[in-house]
């Protein structure tokens, strides 16, 4: 991959054996930066398969995000993934307001029809350093953005985040720590953050099964 030529240039891969592009962004690091990026994602009606996001030793993230391919041919995907990267710059920019352009989407996009109880663990005896958030449940657009604005409103900083889908299925990994660095050990500290993890806004189709 060529490098970019701006610290926030996103560029992207197709893989059509895998049926998805990766988009790269090299941006500085600060609290909220996933959840800008999955916004814009959402907002662009780009399905996130999988996500690796690092912090490098400098203060940078770098974050390789897989989407969905939505064409076969490249070219085609090319300009998409093209729209995509500058829709994320315009979030980064501050030129575009990321609420009212999920929101927009979400309106738009058809709801699914299975249900998926969600869950949340919390672990710090799978790092060291870190403690770990895994979130199942119900695969949707923005359900990376309201995961990571949650996770931001909770005063947590991510530093390693893994995403994956099966089928209908999404299980995201986070690994995060508290604003000075530290593990998340007080029980109640926990409580609240699986709590407020397991009641995100659903969908209104999905709410409305799940209240039938």
């Amino acid at each position: 991959m060529r490098p970019s030529p701006r610290t926030h240039d996103p560029q992207s891969i197709r893989c059509p054996i895998r049926a998805v592009t990766e988009l790269t962004i090299l941006a500085t690091d600060h609290p909220g930066l996933l959840s800008i990026i999955a916004g814009a994602c959402a907002s662009a009606g780009a399905n996130i398969v999988d996500a690796q996001i690092y912090t490098t030793t400098d203060g940078r993230a770098l974050d390789t995000i897989l989407i969905s391919r939505e064409y076969d041919r490249d070219d085609d995907e090319g300009r998409r993934a093209k729209r995509i990267g500058e829709m994320i710059e315009q979030v980064l920019e501050g030129k575009l307001r990321l609420p009212e352009a999920v929101a927009k989407r979400a309106v738009r996009s058809k709801a699914r029809p299975f249900i998926v109880e969600p869950d949340v663990t919390i672990s710090n005896q799978w790092s060291d350093r870190y403690t770990v958030i895994e979130v199942s449940g119900l695969d949707r657009p923005d359900l990376l953005y309201q995961l990571t604005t949650a996770i931001s409103k909770l005063n947590l900083n991510i530093a390693s985040a893994h995403v994956a889908t099966f089928g209908e299925r999404a299980r995201d990994v986070f690994y995060v720590t508290d604003l000075l660095g530290a593990q998340i050990t007080a029980p109640t500290r926990q409580a609240a953050i699986k709590g407020a993890l397991l009641h995100l806004p659903a969908s209104e189709d999905q709410a409305a099964k799940l209240a039938a």
